[in-house]
Order: C-alpha cells, then structure tokens, then sequence
C-alpha cells in the first residue's frame, strides 16, 4: 500500500520551524511499514513546505497523521479534509497523544476515517491488511477506534512494546536531514513516575520500553557516519531514568572514543557519578522539569522529589561544565503567592539560572484536566477544532491559579526580558567552556556577543545586580488590602 504519514506542523508562529526536529514517531512507523513491503513518504509540514496536491504522483492510498494538543490540530484538520478531497479514496487515520486521549470527539469528524490510540507500529500494519486483503477484521485490532454501520467501536488499547530492539532503524532517508536544526534520536517510552499534568498519567502505563545501550550507540554510529552529525539530542520524556542503560551508554562512548556532543531530558535526581560518566561522555546539556520552587506543590502534583534532591542534581550538573535548561509552570491550579515566591527563591539558589517559563495548559486525560473541570475552572472545548483556540489562550493568557493574574503576567515579561542576560551572565561565571565554544558556530556567537553588550556587561559582574524589580509578596498582599479597604470605603 502507499502511505503517506504526516506531521501537520504549525501556522501559529513560523519561528517553530527554525527549531524543527525529527518526526521520530513518523519515521518509526515508516520504517516498520517499509519493513513490511508497503511504499512510504513522511511529510513534515514543519519544513516541508510541499501541499497535499503536491503527492497527486504518489497517491497515496492511506494518509496518517501524528497529531499533538495545540496549535498542530488547526492544521492537521485543514490538510486532512484537504487530502480527502483530492484523494477521496484514501483512508484517513489520526494518532498520537490528542486523538489517543479524545478518540470519540477526534472521530466526529467525518473525514477522519480511523483513530489508533497508543502505539501505533502493530495496529497501523494489521490496518492496512484489513483494508487491502480483509483477513484482520477491525475488531481484533487493538488500540483502533473505528465506525461500524454508522456506530463508533473502540477496541482494548494495545500492550506496549516493551523491547524495542525489535524495531528497525527510524527511517531517516525519508526525511532531508540538513533541514533539521537537531539530529534527535528517540530511544525510550513513557516515564515511571505520576505527575498529574504529565500526558503520560493519561494512559497509565508508566514506562513502556526503551532501546538498549548498545543499540542507540549503533544507531549514534550510522548517523555519524551517513550524515557527519555532531550533536545529537535525545528527544523524550526521561533519558537517564535507566540508570544502569545511561551508564553503559556513557561507558560506551568513551570506551569507543565516539566524539559526540549530546543533549537530553532527565528528571532531577542525578547522582554525581551519573553526571561524571555523562560529562566524559560529551553531554553538554540537561533539561530538568523544575515546575516550582514549593514543596506543597510538587506533592500537589504528584513529582515525587525532594526540593533539596533537586538542588543537589543541578549543581551536580553545573559543576561538571553541562549547561541545565531549567522548566519552570507557573498559573497552577492551588498556586498562592507564597507558592510563586517559593519558585523565585529556589531559582536564587539555582545562581539565579536561565530558566524556560511555561503557563500552565491541563491536557485532555490527565489527573489535573479532570481536577479542573471539577473544580470549573475550565470548560473542555465540546469539538475537535476548538481545542488549538482553549490551549492557546491559556498558554498566553490563562491564569488557573491564586496568584493575581497581573503578576503571572509581570512573570512572564520578566522571563521574556531576563532570558538571554540570565543565560550569558550563568555560562560567563560557571560554564566559560561552553560560552567560548560558541566561536565555533559565528551565528550563535555573534548573537551571545550582541546579547553581551546589549544586555548583560553592565550587571555581569555585580552578583547584587538583578535585571528586574523583584516581585515580593509582602508587597502584593499590601498592595491587595489596599484595593480591598479603597472598595469597602466605597
């Protein structure tokens, strides 16, 4: 048969796709597909700028798209009605996190022929063969949301593939790899821990494989060797969650000299050995899911970590030369002001890091969407294109917390304002290696450069110096009774 898998990208903000990286998902199921003698192309609208009329040559028989929660669904619904106008014979078939969580809403949409929720490499195949040969009925294939005389049936979700050697290589000739700004690589599944607002707790099934040490070492070989890639950033929800995996990764890059410089997610219990193996074996950079700075909380949603715990990884990670990316969600369901100071404060401790500022989004699933809607303070979008206009404008504009929305607000222009002073001031007093690295790539260089003259020599070397008024609490609350007593002379 002849697939068309599909990644629908974004209109919202063109700058996503100078930050394009691979559609490892896709390219999975490619390569499974191509395993199994079935003809394959992977269109990524994010830099790809080809249109559905563009494969009238190849048309396609089947078109899947990969779709998340957000802004990618405006898309993905244009092009899926797009498609199924110019090949009105194609099946068409949504999956990944946001139909896999809203499968009855996805399939309302009558262009949209087929939903597969969790994995889809075994479902996608046993698909097809109903479709080109009949002897795979729909209801013996699991995780398949399909219609049947006019009634929608959903099957049991599939068991995960917990080993996935068994996988073929991602299908990376598919793709125009120099269009990427990072080579990424996708070697595990899920995370074992329960973080409520975690898309991962909406399927309950903690972590559901990974590949072994070995493997994503044969897999860092072949895309050197093909490509002459440097830098590899490993994209998933906890790399280093295997402990004993990381290690004989690292020991293995070292062992076999491999000149690799490499980047990953990791939650923030690293031990010193862990970050010395990593750091000798050419990791450059950590990304640690903060989320706030109040003990009370991270009970609240489910993080299961140590505040002290989480110090003691970051510095960790500073001392042996890798630059942390620290993620900060502020506007959280039960959040007070003395929660927000809490996460200023830990950031103080942090050498007042560069940190990524998120507003907080429920996603459809999960414990903290259902806590939520219970406690009204969202109203779930009643249709499938409602849903990039609901994540969009809590993502800029919501406030689900009990902290003033005028200091969420101040919040967010601290961080726009901060970002890149805070970023050069923490590399130039910790990490000089790997600001002086930058020489090496003049775009990236030049723009540290001018971020250096512009923004940060006059307070680089005075640690008192804070680029922005400091919100204090106390100064809120005063300034809250006022307003209070003001209206109550009223």
């Amino acid at each position: 048969m002849r697939v068309l898998l599909v990644n629908p990208g974004s209109e919202v903000n063109p700058r996503f796709n100078t930050y394009a990286v691979f559609p490892n998902g896709l390219l999975f199921l490619a390569a499974v597909l191509e395993r199994a003698g079935h003809e394959v192309k992977v269109y990524d609208n994010v830099v790809d700028r080809r249109k559905p009329v563009d494969f009238k040559d190849f048309d396609p028989q089947l078109i899947g798209y990969s779709v998340l929660t957000g802004p990618d669904i405006t898309q993905a619904i244009l092009q899926s009605k797009e498609f199924k106008a110019l090949y009105p014979e194609a099946r068409i078939v949504w999956g990944n996190v946001h139909p896999s969580c809203t499968p009855e809403q996805t399939m309302a949409e009558e262009y949209i022929d087929y939903v597969i929720v969790g994995a889809g490499e075994t479902a996608l195949l046993q698909l097809i063969d109903y479709i080109e040969k009949g002897s795979t009925q729909p209801a013996a294939i699991a995780g398949l949301v399909y219609r049947e005389n006019g009634q929608l049936k959903m099957n049991e979700r599939a068991s995960e593939l917990k080993n996935l050697d068994e996988l073929p290589d991602p299908a990376w000739h598919l793709i125009d790899v120099p269009k990427y700004w990072q080579v990424s690589l996708n070697t595990s599944r899920g995370c074992p821990f329960r973080c409520t607002f975690c898309y991962n707790s909406a399927f309950h099934s903690g972590y559901r494989g990974d590949f072994s040490a070995e493997r994503i070492v044969a897999q860092v070989e072949h895309l050197q060797q093909r490509y002459g890639v440097k830098f590899i950033r490993f994209f998933e929800d906890n790399f280093t969650f295997n402990r004993k995996r990381l290690h004989r990764f690292c020991e293995l890059v070292i062992e076999k000299k491999i000149k690799l410089k490499w980047d990953c997610e990791a939650r923030a219990d690293l031990s010193e050995k862990d970050v010395d193996l990593m750091a000798r074996a050419g990791c450059v950079s950590v990304g640690i899911g903060v989320e706030t700075g109040s003990k009370r909380l991270l009970e609240f949603l489910k993080k299961d970590i140590d505040l002290d715990v989480m110090q003691k990884s970051f510095w960790n990670i500073v001392r042996h030369r890798i630059m942390p990316r620290i993620y900060i969600m502020e506007a959280v369901p039960t959040e007070t002001l003395a929660d927000y100071q809490a996460t200023r404060d830990l950031l103080h401790k942090m050498g007042d890091t560069p940190y990524f500022y998120m507003r907080f989004v429920p996603y459809p699933g999960t414990p903290i969407y259902y806590y939520c809607i219970e406690k009204g303070l969202i109203k779930p979008p009643e249709k499938l294109a409602d849903w990039p206009h609901f994540s969009f404008n809590l993502a800029t504009r919501g406030n689900l917390s009990e902290v003033p929305t005028e200091v969420v607000t101040e919040a967010f222009a601290e961080y726009a304002r901060t970002y890149g002073p805070r970023r050069v001031r923490f590399m130039w007093r910790y990490n000089k290696r790997f600001f002086l690295s930058m020489v090496k790539n003049p775009l990236q260089f030049f723009g540290a450069v001018k971020e250096l003259i512009k923004n940060t020599l006059p307070v680089m070397f005075n640690k008192n110096t804070s680029e922005a008024p400091e919100i204090k609490v106390e100064d809120i609350r005063t300034k809250k009774l006022a307003e209070t007593q003001s209206e109550a002379r009223k």
